[in-house]
């Protein structure tokens, strides 16, 4: 899941800092905007040991000291402070969901976002872009998916039910990466009146102009019918 966050951030304009840490998690990297429009970090890392206990121990421990260290370390901007999200992978749906709630809403330090993943997830996203002639994991290709099977794969997400797991970790990657737009495709409206038209057989096309001409009340409602519809009724 690290290798797709990383095409996510090159692929949106973030660069790499290469900056060391003194910790005992090996797989992160640390990106920054690439103009000074953009002033905001990025720390993604992924935790191989993913029981509650790791989670907790981070939570209290490990994040204050990674922070500490990428501050020390003379490779940062003075805004990484106040604007660097710590992105956390792991493989695990057996958390619980209120520790890791706890870690997101942790105050101190990094905004933390936490992207939980399954295998068939990640095998299915790889395969996914396996199978398309592209190699960044652009905006566009976001869109293709949310924007896919008209919208019913967004219901299945919303209530849980038939989903499609590469909607599922697709739309979770992108709620916890602010730089990153879904663009809902635009719905052609069709030509009502065409619709009736067309839906109107020609024996009834007489009556259907009758009704939209006469000027309906309370009392004349009667005498329409009557004369519109005559001996028919």
């Amino acid at each position: 899941m690290i290798k797709i966050l990383k095409n996510i951030m090159v692929s949106n304009g973030l660069v790499v800092v290469d900056v060391d840490v003194d910790s005992e998690i090996s797989d992160f990297y640390l990106y920054r905007g690439s103009s000074s429009q953009r002033e905001e970090y990025f720390l993604v890392l992924e935790l191989t040991d993913t029981s509650n206990e790791t989670l907790r121990k981070f939570l209290d421990e490990k994040a204050q000291e990674i922070f500490e260290d990428i501050q020390k370390s003379g490779k940062v901007e003075i805004f990484f402070e106040k604007n660097c999200t710590m992105l956390i992978c792991i493989n695990s749906e057996k958390l619980d969901p209120e520790l890791v709630l706890a870690l997101e809403e942790d105050p101190y330090n990094f905004k933390k976002n936490v992207i939980i993943y399954s295998d068939s997830e990640l095998a299915e996203l790889d395969n996914y872009l396996v199978s398309r002639p592209m190699e960044a994991f652009t905006g566009d290709m976001i869109n293709d998916v949310l924007n896919a099977n008209d919208g019913r794969d967004f219901l299945a997400f919303k209530y849980q039910r038939g989903r499609n797991v590469l909607y599922d970790l697709v739309i979770r990657v992108v709620l916890k990466l602010p730089f990153l737009v879904y663009k809902p495709r635009e719905q052609k409206l069709e030509n009502l009146s065409e619709k009736i038209d067309e839906a109107i057989s020609d024996d009834n096309y007489e009556i259907f102009n009758h009704m939209l001409k006469a000027e309906w009340t309370d009392e004349n409602v009667l005498d329409h019918v009557e004369s519109i519809w005559g001996d028919k009724i």
